[in-house]
């Protein structure tokens, strides 16, 4: 059986939890891609939020680089007029008046010295911040400045730093004075934090704004919210640098091996490229964002070179952070609304399911138990046309059908009562005919007659045998024919004897082969039923001269009882057990053996089959062992 049979109203309500499961899944993909929509254009409006914010500081830093780039020539010239003070009067050198030198004809920007000795430490310098800075603990200082020293470098100029004490933009200039002793720095000085800061007041409505400067050794943040600044060594530098990769990491869920080497690294590792290591991260638009929902914001990272458009020039990192209640509010309206669509079309299938289950599928149940139980149908206040044509249609039948069962069990009664009345009318001329065959052997003084009292006693038998089945199904339904253990050996043999003269006539003989002492389960009466019966059909349908063989053997399990007969092979075995069934119309009969043995097998629990084997019909029946 392919599927299994289910009552109507479980089809009915997987049916709506079918639909109800269909809309589910449908407003989730509907929810689902809303949600995706609302929230990229969320993003795409801070996106280009963010590039705006990213051309205005983009404008001001080409501004920057301008003004840088404009003096760098007067900045080559600066350094060497320091060097040129400074060798006119080593001895007496003075800072002070070196610095009123260089810039007393300056009108843009201004110039401060520095003096580095040969321990790297910043001996003198105008800018007195940083006297006694020592610049020798970092490596990647000290290469420089023995490059220098040894005049393997005659000038180094730096790119564009921010002063962490002062938030002024310097670019520094090195050069080794005439006597060796120290290095003379210059650093050329712009003041564009006002002009920063002013930028970042007026967009700072937007959301939180950060704003980074990538050089090769390290990532300086712009301190737009301190009122005053204090010197920021290398070394709080670079931890500052690595906690803003790790952050911009975290946020872009990047994996690559260039910031993992980055992360490991120390300030005096010569492979850090931190500005153009950064750059390698983002895309061709420049920009990269994260999403999350769980902390409210939208955080926008932009990199924009302006004029500094070399990968070792300073970068320009801007992060935006925008608060996303927005957009929040916007998915949760959507979630409440497809919840809301949801429970509205869950409420609406169980009304549906409840209306079709109280209107249609329980009438149509209850009229199907009716006809189930042959009752008549007194369902009331259907509402369904078609159902109640169905019910008036049934009860409309069942009238009929009860007046022609009525009639049938009438004429079932007669039948039986004739059958019965002729079986009681045909054992007194039986007798009679029995006794008188038996006088007739008696007194017969030669053999001449033998074959024709030989013929009678056969008659006589195949009548008798129809006799007590006859009287067995008359009697079936009203008498408890009760079982006990008896010896199934002994009637088989007894019942063969029996059938031995009818056997003779039909020119068969019948061959048993009977284990002795095999006892069964069962009623005299009923055993005697099975195996004449089977006698019977072998004597009736066998082919002549040939032999029927009976055989009854026990083994550990059970008792095996055969019938082995030569003919034709039976072609419908699953209905030759039927009742009225006959294969041979030619053979006239009752039709009702073979199905009364049927009866009594199922009765005791008796297995049986019939299979055709080397020619012969073959029926077998299978005792379980007493």
């Amino acid at each position: 059986m392919l599927f299994k049979r289910v009552k109507l109203n479980y089809y009915i309500l997987s049916f709506i939890l079918l639909i109800f499961a269909i809309t589910i899944v449908g407003d989730t993909i509907k929810y689902q891609d809303y949600s995706n929509t609302l929230s990229q254009n969320f993003i795409n409006k801070y996106v280009n939020v963010t590039q705006q914010i990213r051309e205005d500081y983009r404008l001001l830093f080409d501004k920057l680089q301008y003004d840088f780039n404009k003096t760098e020539a007067n900045n080559v010239s600066k350094i060497n007029q320091l060097y040129e003070l400074y060798k006119n009067d080593s001895n007496n050198f003075n800072i002070e008046s070196a610095v009123n030198e260089l810039n007393k004809d300056v009108s843009f920007g201004s110039y401060q010295i520095f003096l580095i000795n040969k321990d790297y430490i910043i001996e003198q310098a105008s800018y007195k911040n940083d006297i006694g800075y020592n610049l020798g603990q970092y490596k990647v200082l000290r290469n420089l400045f023995d490059s220098i020293f040894n005049k393997k470098v005659a000038i180094d100029i730096s790119p564009i730093k921010i002063d962490s004490s002062s938030m002024q933009f310097k670019r520094y200039l090195l050069k080794r004075s005439n006597d060796g002793k120290y290095l003379l720095q210059i650093a050329f000085v712009l003041d564009f934090f006002k002009e920063l800061k002013h930028k970042y007041l007026s967009i700072k409505d937007w959301g939180q704004l950060e704003l980074y400067l990538a050089t090769e050794n390290i990532i300086q943040k712009i301190e737009f919210e301190k009122q005053s600044f204090t010197k920021q060594s290398l070394e709080l530098g670079w931890k500052k640098t690595k906690f803003f990769l790790s952050q911009l990491v975290n946020d872009l869920r990047i994996k690559k091996n260039n910031i993992t080497v980055l992360l490991n690294s120390n300030i005096n590792d010569k492979k850090i490229q931190v500005n153009s290591e950064i750059d390698k991260l983002f895309t061709d638009d420049k920009l990269a964002y994260k999403l999350d929902l769980s902390k409210h914001q939208l955080s926008i990272y932009s990199i924009t070179d302006g004029l500094f458009n070399k990968s070792i020039e300073t970068k320009l990192i801007i992060k935006s952070i925008y608060n996303t209640k927005e957009l929040a509010d916007d998915l949760q309206s959507t979630l409440n609304h497809a919840l809301a669509q949801i429970l509205f079309i869950l409420i609406t299938l169980g009304f549906i399911y409840l209306f079709i289950i109280k209107n249609v599928s329980n009438k149509l149940l209850k009229i199907i138990d009716n006809i189930k139980n042959n009752r008549y149908s007194n369902v009331l206040n259907i509402k369904t046309m078609e159902i109640e044509v169905l019910n008036n249609c049934y009860n409309e039948m069942h009238n009929q059908l009860n007046h022609k069962i009525e009639a049938n069990i009438n004429l079932l009664n007669e039948n039986k009562r004739f059958i019965a009345d002729t079986v009681h009318q045909i054992r007194t001329p039986l007798t009679n005919i029995m006794m008188n065959s038996e006088m007739v052997k008696m007194l017969q003084t030669d053999d001449s007659l033998s074959s024709y009292i030989e013929k009678i006693d056969s008659s006589i038998n195949m009548l008798s045998n129809s006799y007590e089945d006859l009287a067995y199904i008359i009697t079936a339904d009203s008498i408890d024919y009760e079982p006990s253990i008896i010896s199934l050996s002994d009637i088989l043999n007894k019942r063969i004897d029996f059938f031995a003269t009818i056997s003779r006539v039909n020119q068969k003989e019948i061959k048993p082969s009977i284990q002795s002492n095999i006892s069964t389960y069962i009623n005299t009466i009923e055993l005697e039923r099975l195996i004449d019966n089977n006698i019977a059909n072998g004597i009736k349908y066998g082919l002549k001269n040939n032999p029927i063989i009976i055989n009854l053997l026990k083994n550990a399990n059970s008792v095996v009882l055969e019938f082995k007969t030569t003919g034709e092979q039976i072609q419908n075995k699953s209905r030759i057990f039927e009742k009225n069934y006959r294969e041979n119309e030619a053979k006239r009969g009752l039709g009702l053996g073979l199905n009364m043995v049927k009866g009594i097998c199922e009765k005791y629990q008796i297995s049986y089959s019939v299979d055709y084997i080397d020619g012969q019909n073959v029926f077998t029946y299978i005792f379980e062992v007493s």
